[in-house]
């Protein structure tokens, strides 16, 4: 009788491992067929600042691979520099203002946005505290990311309504990305710079002080926000619904969970000081970012207007022709983002 007990125990053993061993395949096998059903996708954003914080969290609350995508997060200083990767077809989707989107497509491209949550200009000029007027910018240089961008395209803007002409009174100097700028203004080799939350708070701590709050204008513009281009559109249209739906996702999350949004905005911009993470919060979640990301049209026409002083090309282009929202309404009107 004990022989045959430790007979039948040994069997009982044998397929256990067996069945465990096969459970493990299953499970290996399983991995395997998620990651192979994964898409990947390189995403670009041109600076580290406040205004890409719906892309950060959708990365590092992990929202992407919820909806089936492997993203890879590109930092490329300068939406200029993010549009040449575009129309290399080395990325095909990044988080870019609209200038940079009209200026590209009015030379060719077929660059579009899908949406689209920064319906204001973040911008501060942060100057010498020895330049207290407008009128002071005379003769000054003032760094900006680089040419193309929305710092370039803003501060031509705002030079224009004070009656400075930009590159004549007042130089602009690319400094390559945000960082730079304020690396350019600790070193003086600048006399003021663009810069947005919570970047001009570290510029004010150098001693550099407040010129102009561009936010509180009182125009619309329509800033960063889902780029890709038609072709890719009409190639991938599953894999940029599930864009969006991450997007969508991670904006709620980004207004409706301050303190994994400051810790988000901290990872991404290299800033640990509480009062910088909490403007910057406020400035985007709160004041600015609306639940639903729809691009602004106002902000569009606002844009196209300026670039048609210099560029006369751009007039009488619509607003419209540069944003795709068919897929943003088909969300909304699922009651995904409702549910959210």
């Amino acid at each position: 009788n004990l022989r045959s007990r430790l007979k039948r125990s040994k069997v009982k053993v044998g397929i256990l491992r067996v069945m465990s061993f096969a459970l493990l395949i299953c499970l290996a096998v399983f991995t395997c067929s998620s990651k192979a059903q994964m898409t990947k996708l390189k995403v670009a954003y041109p600076t580290t600042v406040g205004s890409m914080a719906v892309v950060w969290v959708a990365k590092e609350a992990k929202l992407f691979e919820k909806h089936g995508l492997e993203v890879e997060l590109i930092y490329v200083a300068g939406s200029s520099r993010v549009v040449q990767a575009m129309l290399a077809k080395d990325i095909p989707i990044s988080e870019i203002a609209i200038p940079a989107v009209i200026q590209a497509n009015i030379a060719g491209a077929d660059l579009v946005m899908l949406a689209g949550p920064n319906h204001k200009p973040g911008q501060k000029i942060m100057v010498k505290p020895e330049i207290k007027r407008r009128e002071d910018l005379k003769g000054k240089k003032i760094g900006i990311t680089r040419f193309g961008t929305s710092d370039d395209f803003l501060l031509r803007y705002v030079l224009g309504q004070w009656g400075l002409q930009p590159d004549r009174d007042v130089a602009l100097i690319q400094m390559g990305g945000t960082q730079e700028t304020v690396a350019g203004l600790a070193s003086k080799a600048i006399d003021g710079g663009m810069l947005s939350s919570p970047l001009h708070l570290q510029a004010g701590k150098l001693g550099f002080t407040l010129l102009a709050d561009l936010s509180t204008l009182g125009v619309d513009y329509q800033g960063a926000g889902v780029v890709t281009t038609r072709s890719y559109l009409r190639d991938a249209p599953d894999t940029m619904r599930r864009y969006l739906r991450a997007y969508v996702e991670a904006l709620h999350r980004f207004k409706s969970d301050k303190a994994f949004a400051a810790k988000v905005i901290g990872k991404y911009s290299r800033m640990t000081e509480p009062d910088a993470l909490e403007e910057t919060y406020q400035h985007y979640a709160v004041k600015v970012m609306p639940r639903v990301p729809y691009p602004t049209i106002k902000g569009i026409q606002m844009v196209l207007d300026e670039i048609g002083t210099r560029t006369p090309k751009a007039k009488g282009l619509a607003p419209e022709s540069f944003i795709d929202v068919s897929y943003l309404r088909e969300l909304e009107q699922s009651g995904f983002i409702k549910k959210l």
